[in-house]
């Protein structure tokens, strides 16, 4: 089973998915893991990935945001698509994806790449079977004191918070309007990590205790002629 915690740079994906793993271990008694792009430079399980020769924070911080444009989304994209290929889920796991193809969708379509072009590269990737936006003004992120890093403020290697905002509200808008086209659920996450997960366990519980897992087999064509 695939489920995606998706949402803007500093909504708190990552901590939210560590503390959903433990709970579907420990409550639920299932299997469950993450799958994230730092994964790949771990080249035991992706030894095709053997070639990168740096470690995964140059790459993101310093050399992702110096490529310009597609090839940039395609580097992304292709991260993306190791780790589903490689290690997709097992039979009765639960895989948590760390934002997935759809957090560069939206990104890459911040920073100007033609929204139905990423969609056309992106169609070949398994739909999650449960998708949850994790919705944050980035204002709010600000305030809580994130350490900003040069691809989350478009390529500003400044790092401002003005760049980050300005950055982080388009991208914000493209998720929003990516799940209000594929019914996707969004959650407020201006509150506290606790209540966050609280709310995030209650919309999943009926989903992963009861329901075997079900794969949906269409891709990500365009939200315009897609129902989900």
């Amino acid at each position: 089973m695939l489920i995606n915690i998706l949402g803007p740079d500093g909504c708190g994906k990552t901590t939210q998915i560590a503390n959903l793993i433990k709970w579907v271990e420990e409550t639920l008694g299932r299997r469950a893991r993450s799958m994230a792009k730092r994964d790949i430079f771990d080249v035991e399980r992706f030894p095709e990935c053997g070639f990168f020769g740096c470690r995964y924070e140059k790459l993101a911080h310093e050399l992702l945001p110096m490529m310009a444009d597609e090839s940039r989304a395609l580097w992304l994209i292709y991260m993306n698509a190791v780790l589903i290929r490689r290690h997709p889920p097992m039979e009765n796991e639960i895989v948590f994806l760390d934002g997935y193809w759809h957090k560069h969708y939206a990104t890459e379509a911040a920073l100007g790449l033609d929204k139905q072009w990423l969609l056309n590269v992106c169609s070949f990737f398994p739909e999650p079977d449960v998708t949850l936006l994790l919705d944050i003004d980035p204002r709010v992120t600000v305030a809580r004191g994130h350490v900003h890093k040069p691809y989350e403020s478009g390529c500003d290697f400044a790092c401002s918070d003005e760049a980050f905002i300005i950055h982080q509200d388009k991208v914000r808008a493209n998720l929003l309007k990516l799940a209000e086209m594929r019914g996707y659920f969004v959650l407020s996450a201006n509150k506290s990590v606790e209540a966050l997960f609280q709310e995030i366990r209650e919309r999943l519980e009926p989903l992963v205790s009861n329901t075997p897992p079900r794969r949906k087999t269409h891709g990500c064509s365009s939200p315009e002629t897609t129902n989900f």
